[in-house]
C-alpha cells in the first residue's frame, strides 16, 4: 500500500477514534468485493451528476478494498471533523519542516466546502481499491 494511501487511512482512523463516526470493516472476497465497489461507484457517479451547483456536501466518504485482509474498509466523516484533522495535520507538517512547508489549508477547506457532491478521487491498482467521494 502506497505510504500516502497509509497516512491517509492513518488519519482517518484517528478521526474516527476521535468522534462517533462510522467506520465499518466487512470480510469480502475479491469479487464480492469488486461487486459493492461497483455498485458504489455508479451510486456515486449518479450523485456527481444530479447534484445542483447549490447542493453543499457534508460528509466525506471512502471505499478501500485490501485483498491481503479481505476486507472491504467503509468509512463516513462529517466534513467538518476532516477539516479539522487535516488543520491538525497541516500545522503539525509546518512546526516539523518550518517555512519550507506550505500548505494554504484554508483555501484547501474552502475548495472542499465549494466542491458539489460526487466523486473526489478512485485509485485501482493491481491490488487496492479506493473510492473516495462527498455526500
Amino acid at each position: 500500500m502506497p505510504v500516502e494511501l497509509k497516512t491517509l487511512l492513518i488519519i482517518v482512523v484517528i478521526l474516527l477514534t476521535l468522534s462517533s463516526c462510522l467506520m465499518v470493516a466487512v470480510k469480502k472476497t475479491d469479487r464480492e468485493a469488486e461487486a459493492e465497489l461497483q455498485k458504489v461507484r455508479q451510486r456515486v457517479l449518479k450523485l456527481s451528476f444530479h447534484s445542483s451547483a447549490s447542493s453543499r456536501p457534508y460528509r466525506l466518504k471512502m471505499l478501500v478494498y485490501d485483498p491481503d485482509e479481505g476486507q472491504l474498509l467503509k468509512i463516513s466523516l462529517p466534513l467538518w471533523l476532516v477539516k479539522k484533522g487535516l488543520r491538525a495535520e497541516s500545522e503539525r507538517a509546518a512546526r516539523l519542516h518550518g517555512a519550507d512547508f506550505e500548505l494554504d489549508m484554508r483555501g484547501f477547506s474552502r475548495a472542499v466546502s465549494e466542491m458539489p457532491p460526487g466523486l473526489l478521487a478512485e485509485v485501482l491498482t493491481d491490488r487496492e481499491k479506493v473510492l473516495l467521494w462527498l455526500e
